[in-house]
């Protein structure tokens, strides 16, 4: 269950600060082997409590210091000095290896491209938004390596701070590891996601977009997978489960005049005839209210039922057609749906959400009363100090499925992704249900646009939160 007025808080000096031991325990590495992962990751330093900093060009793994330059802790080597020391001079650098016996087993390279912002470090602005969500989802992606490691996978690990430019993307994936990376996760913001994408198109490389939903990202590019689902899907989504569940004469579409909000009308009338399986299918009513009191509701309520579809996410508007709503039904009863900002509205009284049946579309669903979900959120208070936010369950699964896929499959697990969806429950936050996008509606793999996520969760409100419809 997902409780309506939880609101994530502002990280205090106390989580900063253990934020910051977090990021010094990020810098680690180890040999690649069987069960292993090596990573090569930017070393961090401290400088001062509410600060993280980030060194930019480090040399030989510097140690990390305090302000006054006293040694806080010694970065692990990249490998382990080998066993036998009359095989190699000891003034020689450490170079990884692969145990002999180990020789057959494939090792992948995965890189992180985050904006952790290391560049804003002691300007007060690194508690932004984007460098808390890459903390999180990168503290999350680290329990899932651990775990991959448990079963078998070889992994080098990258990650790299976008400090959210394109630009800097650019540099990052001009550096000579980039080509041979098989995985990434990033960015985040949408200029330097759509420069990122241009660079593995047509490459071995693929890039998995942890955030944006975003159509217009890429085009004619199999190799970039969308996880969070597109409105439009989301659109289709929110039909199909009104057929499933409603009359079809029952349901009214409804948005705010003289806004493009209309324009999604066209994702539900289509969907609906798609699913209805003809062209015939009569369009589903129109409502265009204007804000105020003079809505025309009665014209739209039906006898036994009446549900509302609403495609917006104008608080304002949203809460003025649910106030109406609730003073004209009489006892009719009404359902009405809507998207995932619904969730987040803070000036709705949530007797409204409770009253009409609001339901809504969302990309992700943490059972908070699952089991497996609350080891999971004691293991990763354990590790951190901090409970776990969505992202940290986001870097968990993504880079647990994705880690799999390249155990199971190999780095040509991209042409196999629409076949094996994941089952529900299977991952913390969602079902991974991918398929390729293609404008000639082919199945060939050259003319897929992206891959993206197909699934989405319907979250109904009863009992102060919103709990899984678990259809």
């Amino acid at each position: 269950m997902i409780l309506a007025q939880s609101h994530r808080q502002r990280l205090n000096g106390n989580n900063i600060l253990l934020l910051s031991i977090l990021i010094i325990f990020f810098v680690s590495s180890c040999k690649i082997r069987k069960g292993e992962y090596y990573q090569e990751d930017t070393p961090a330093t401290v400088g001062g409590v509410d600060t993280i900093r980030w060194d930019n060009k480090p040399s030989d793994y510097p140690p990390i210091t305090d302000n006054s330059g006293s040694t806080i802790v010694e970065p692990v080597n990249p490998v382990e000095p080998q066993p036998n020391p009359d095989d190699k001079d000891p003034d020689e650098p450490d170079t990884p290896v692969v145990d002999p016996i180990e020789e057959t087993e494939y090792s992948y390279d995965v890189a992180f491209m985050l904006p952790f912002y290391s560049n804003k470090a002691g300007t007060g602005q690194i508690t932004s938004s984007s460098s808390l969500k890459s903390l999180e989802f990168y503290t999350g992606a680290k329990m899932a390596l651990d775990k991959l490691s448990a079963e078998g996978l070889n992994l080098k690990v990258y990650a790299y701070d976008t400090q959210g430019s394109s630009s800097q993307v650019s540099s990052i994936m001009s550096r000579s590891e980039f080509s041979g990376m098989d995985l990434v996760f990033g960015p985040m913001k949408t200029d330097p996601l759509k420069t990122a994408a241009s660079r593995v198109r047509g490459k071995q490389t693929v890039l998995v977009s942890p955030w944006n939903p975003k159509t217009s990202i890429t085009s004619s590019n199999p190799n970039y997978i969308q996880v969070s689902p597109s409105l439009k899907t989301h659109c289709e989504a929110i039909m199909k489960y009104v057929r499933q569940n409603h009359y079809i004469g029952n349901v009214v579409l409804a948005c705010k005049q003289g806004t493009s909000e209309r324009n999604y009308f066209t994702y539900f009338q289509n969907a609906n005839k798609v699913l209805a399986g003809s062209t015939a299918t009569a369009s589903i009513p129109e409502l265009e209210a204007e804000y105020g009191d003079n809505i025309p509701l009665e014209n739209y309520y039906q006898p036994d039922s009446t549900v509302f579809i609403v495609p917006s996410w104008d608080e304002k508007f949203i809460s003025n057609l649910l106030r109406k709503i609730a003073i004209t039904k009489g006892n009719r009863k009404v359902v009405v749906y809507g998207l995932p900002q619904w969730m987040n509205f803070e000036r709705i009284d949530f007797d409204y959400y409770e009253r009409l049946n609001i339901h809504v579309s969302s990309a992700v669903f943490v059972d908070a009363e699952s089991y497996e979900v609350r080891e999971f959120r004691r293991d990763y208070y354990n590790k951190t100090g901090t409970v776990p936010g969505t992202d940290a369950f986001l870097g968990y699964d993504l880079t647990l499925y994705f880690g799999r896929q390249l155990k199971e499959k190999g780095n040509s697990f991209i042409r196999q992704l629409d076949v094996n969806p994941s089952s529900q429950g299977e991952y913390y936050h969602t079902v991974f249900q991918f398929e390729g996008d293609s404008p000639s509606g082919t199945d060939n793999f050259n003319n897929i646009d992206k891959f993206e996520n197909k699934h989405v969760n319907i979250l109904k409100f009863d009992n102060f939160g919103f709990q899984h419809t678990k259809q």
